[in-house]
């Protein structure tokens, strides 16, 4: 992380802390950051962290399934847990490739929340061999992998003022954005509108997970009726709907800037119900 997004990070983590008086948390994390930043930079020399840009080329030339697959990314058709078992995952390979190939070769901007470990952004790497790409955590620090072409900040999707204040910061627009962050339907929608404006023309707002309610409950604690999948059907038919966490100005906003909705299901099962609904937006 260079210092320029530690500041913006570490302000805005601080800044959340007061707005939710968590004040005991507030000091902890005074210190804590630099703390993490310390040990970040240690694993980085010491190599817990790995270097993408030191690592064998062979990937580049290689098709975005085996990429996720080396990386042992849940985008692709499987990976490694425990035990050395293998875990059936989302297998969203298929559509990434399908629409996003149009930019394999180009120098473009990719967005990622929710980049967790980094196994996503790691594979991006490879398939966008010339993408400058930024992971976007809750939790920073948290990637296993760092390059030249690779940058890691805060960002919680659960707070507009943060989001707002993320897209305020960035000083500029992608080609691409994924969210990957919460998978809670009160933050897929909230985020929506307001990264959806970083976008720019021609380019994909990817939601991965976006229906995961019917088996994860928590997930939509209020329990709505209205699910980002159904609202983004509905905005395609040009139906009119009330969300508590979409305003008017922000569903005309939507209407008036996507130019395609293409929704897929990808394979990944739990409890006999698929949880792979991934939704790719391209932007006029």
């Amino acid at each position: 992380m260079n210092i320029k997004h530690f500041v913006f990070s570490y302000t805005n983590i601080l800044k959340r802390e007061i707005d939710r008086k968590r004040y005991f948390s507030f000091c902890k994390k005074i210190f804590n950051l630099f703390y993490k930043l310390a040990t970040n930079l240690l694993k980085k020399k010491i190599g817990l962290i790995v270097n993408l840009d030191k690592k064998n080329s062979k990937y580049f030339k290689s098709s975005l399934s085996e990429i996720f697959q080396n990386l042992n990314c849940d985008k692709g058709h499987s990976m490694r847990i425990e035990d050395n078992k293998i875990l059936k995952t989302h297998n969203y390979t298929p559509f990434y490739e399908k629409y996003l190939k149009i930019f394999r070769d180009k120098k473009i901007k990719i967005l990622e929340l929710g980049s967790h470990e980094g196994k996503g952004i790691a594979s991006l790497y490879y398939f966008f061999p010339y993408a400058y790409l930024i992971g976007a955590n809750i939790n920073p620090f948290q990637m296993k992998y760092y390059s030249s072409r690779i940058e890691e900040i805060f960002i919680d999707v659960s707070s507009k003022k943060i989001l707002q204040n993320f897209c305020n910061y960035m000083d500029t627009n992608f080609d691409l954005i994924i969210d990957d962050a919460s998978h809670n339907l009160r933050d897929i929608l909230i985020t929506l509108p307001i990264v959806f404006k970083k976008l720019k023309s021609g380019g994909y707002y990817v939601i991965e997970d976006i229906n995961q309610f019917e088996v994860f409950k928590n997930l939509n604690p209020s329990n709505e009726k209205l699910t980002p999948l159904k609202i983004l059907k509905l905005i395609q038919r040009n139906e009119k709907f009330n969300s508590p966490f979409l305003s008017e100005k922000d569903t005309v906003y939507l209407k008036e800037n996507i130019e395609n909705f293409i929704f897929e299901k990808g394979e990944m099962q739990v409890n006999g119900y698929n949880i792979s609904d991934i939704v790719f937006l391209k932007k006029k």
